[in-house]
């Protein structure tokens, strides 16, 4: 596990316009900025918020990732954690 890179993956997306923008565009090239094990890579690039939390990733991260590519509501942002897998798109560079 590499949580200190999981987290700054995470915070880059959700942080750093330039950084997600990449994100978007080409998740397997930015991912391999990051010091992240198969799982991790394969969670962030999915962005799935219940195997991050599984991993450790900072519940703050998970939620920002939530108000950058979900519908930013409390009930949908639950329901994905709970593994409803409400997200329609995973990654929208329109949404956020």
């Amino acid at each position: 596990m590499s949580r200190p890179g999981l987290d700054k993956a995470l915070y880059d997306i959700v942080a750093v316009r330039q950084a997600r923008d990449s994100f978007v565009c080409d998740a397997t090239g930015f991912l391999d900025r990051y010091r992240l094990d198969p799982h991790e890579r394969a969670a962030v690039a999915g962005i799935d918020l219940p195997a991050l939390r599984d991993r450790g990733a900072n519940p703050m991260l998970l939620w920002g990732l939530w108000m950058t590519f979900g519908d930013r509501s409390l009930s949908g942002y639950l329901a994905e954690l709970h593994g409803s897998h409400t997200l329609s798109i995973r990654k929208d560079p329109t949404n956020g």
